[in-house]
């Protein structure tokens, strides 16, 4: 009979005298100890002694987490368990300049503040942009809380805002104005993920729409078999394409079974983008992707079978691929599946042994922001040039999960409804009842 399975509950001694400082390892390692029958009173003392000696151990290994051993508790730990460390200062730090996106973003820095129960003890938004109707409506934003700031740049570029977070006793949390879901334990493990690893430049996200994780989300199972409706949204009754809801099994299945591997189509350098209707781009606005049944031979007809592990791979440009990986990221939300985007070793870290990685979500020191300045690329520098100079790897804590718009050459991604439906999940699950989202009617949209 294993181990732990021949200890029983009643006969666990009296150990209070040896609670070590960390309750929440203490009680974890007595649950564990307490699933079956217990040996004899010398093996007691003997498990005893192991008891303590382990506990010290992790009292000086982990200092700030709030788990005992990632290899027990290695599933999704409640929020609840998680401790704000009270050292140093946390901030967001967003690179600012869509308020399509932001408007979004919003509900979830808001519900990841300290005064709501958050880690973030402050949200600092750097305006990279000059566009009169952004800037307007981030004045607008930062008067809705004493905890939002507005920083002031002296030109636009990523460089000129990595310097402002240069202070040694703060912890900045780097997020894109793009981000359109954070997962409620993304912030916390990502900060204790870099406190338990000291020698790490940075702890990244598991980020949904990235061309490493999507590479590996095809590989965990986690991705679902999409495709755009072969139907333009206009020839369909108002009923089914307004509201939109956000939970995917509302929508009919895909009206057929494809005989062929979705068809990318072709671009070029002069026209990088699909029109409507062209082959492999959007079927119309405001489109929909339905899914196909959930097998292994359908998913190799969609877009994401041809993601790379290549930062600059198809995936870093393909809109379709995209598409897909959000709709299967609301589909493992609303099925409570989200797990299957997990990988890396027992704790869930991914070292990315100085292959480039996106900085849509980013956790890092402020002293160690300040030894990789000035920068022109900070996603290589922070990423490739700079970890393989300190010999300090850029870790993904891959349980942190965030949702990545889209990038630049993406653009055909908004002609989907999938940010209608990132709003509406927002304002059900996340934003609070005097903060409901409507969409941003932006000028030059």
């Amino acid at each position: 009979m294993p181990f732990l399975d021949s200890v029983r509950s009643s006969d666990i001694p009296s150990l209070s005298e040896y609670k070590p400082r960390y309750s929440t390892q203490w009680d974890q390692l007595k649950t564990v100890y307490a699933k079956g029958r217990y040996f004899s009173s010398r093996r007691r003392l003997h498990l005893l002694g192991l008891a303590i000696f382990f506990m010290v151990a992790l009292g000086v290994s982990f200092r700030y987490s709030p788990v005992t051993l990632n290899v027990i508790a290695k599933d999704r730990i409640p929020r609840t368990q998680w401790k704000k460390p009270k050292e140093f200062k946390i901030v967001g730090l967003v690179f600012y300049g869509r308020p399509q996106y932001v408007s979004i973003l919003d509900c979830y820095l808001k519900k990841n503040l300290a005064i709501n129960g958050g880690f973030l003890d402050e949200v600092q938004f750097a305006a990279n942009t000059k566009n009169e109707f952004d800037l307007h409506y981030l004045d607008q934003l930062v008067n809705t809380t004493e905890y939002y700031k507005k920083i002031e740049i002296p030109r636009v570029g990523f460089g000129s805002i990595w310097e402002h977070a240069v202070d040694n006793n703060t912890m900045y949390i780097k997020i894109d104005d793009d981000i359109v879901y954070i997962h409620p334990d993304a912030i916390p493990r990502m900060v204790h993920t870099k406190l338990n690893h000291l020698d790490a430049l940075g702890v990244a996200a598991n980020i949904i729409n990235s061309p490493i994780t999507n590479w590996f989300h095809y590989r965990t199972n986690a991705v679902l078999p999409y495709l755009p409706e072969p139907i333009s949204a206009t020839a369909l009754p108002a009923n089914i394409t307004n509201p939109v809801t956000w939970r995917a099994s509302e929508l009919p299945l895909y009206p057929h079974i494809p005989a062929n591997e979705f068809d990318f189509g072709e671009t070029t350098d002069e026209s990088p983008h699909h029109s409507l209707g062209q082959v492999g781009g959007p079927p119309s606005e405001n489109h929909r992707w339905l899914p196909l049944p959930p097998t292994a031979a359908h998913l190799a007809q969609t877009p994401i079978a041809k993601a790379e592990y290549n930062a600059f791979g198809r995936a870093w440009t393909s809109w379709a691929i995209a598409a897909q990986q959000h709709y299967s990221l609301l589909s493992r939300i609303e099925t409570n599946t989200t797990h299957l985007y997990h990988f890396g070793d027992y704790e869930g870290v991914w070292n990315m042994r100085y292959d480039r990685y996106n900085l849509n979500f980013l956790a890092v020191w402020g002293g160690d922001v300040a030894i990789q300045l000035p920068t022109v690329d900070d996603e290589r520098d922070f990423t490739v040039t700079n970890p393989k100079r300190l010999k300090r790897p850029l870790l993904v804590d891959t349980h942190a999960l965030v949702a990545h718009f889209s990038f630049g050459p993406q653009v055909e991604v908004r002609t989907t409804d999938l940010l209608d439906r990132y709003r509406d999940l927002a304002n059900e699950l996340v934003c609070a009842a005097d903060n409901q989202k409507q969409p941003v009617d932006r000028p030059d949209d």
